[in-house]
């Protein structure tokens, strides 16, 4: 799975996209949020899992907090996406066709604040 902020080139941006990825991956994908979501885990360095390929050292740091407050920038290429038990669950749930097979398309996973989470089979939205 490929791990890629994106500044410009869309009216879109700036977003972070997880895209090329196999089922496996993005069941695993999936089990992290819901790790998050259940408070099993308080954060997790996406971008240092195994099957995660960061591009231009793109870093994606996931946390759970008490409130939503989508994806912050802390450096030019590293991210936290902190959300809350009911946004990991959000996200999980929109995770879900993704974790199926043959599953082509896209889905918007987090749109709070400026920089927005996209997860694309191809790359495309």
């Amino acid at each position: 799975m490929k791990l890629e902020y994106l500044s410009e080139g869309s009216p879109d941006c700036p977003l972070i996209r997880l895209y090329r990825f196999t089922q496996e991956e993005a069941l695993r994908l999936r089990a992290i949020v819901n790790e998050l979501s259940n408070g099993h885990l308080q954060y997790l360095a996406l971008h240092i899992q195994p099957g995660i390929e960061p591009i231009d050292e793109c870093q994606l740091l996931m946390k759970r907090d008490k409130l939503d407050q989508g994806i912050v920038q802390r450096a030019p290429r590293r991210f936290e996406c902190v959300l809350s038990e009911a946004g990991w669950r959000d996200v999980s749930l929109l995770l879900e066709p993704f974790c199926e097979t043959d599953t082509r398309g896209f889905q918007w996973l987090v749109e709070k604040g400026p920089i927005s989470l996209l997860i694309s089979a191809k790359g495309t939205w």
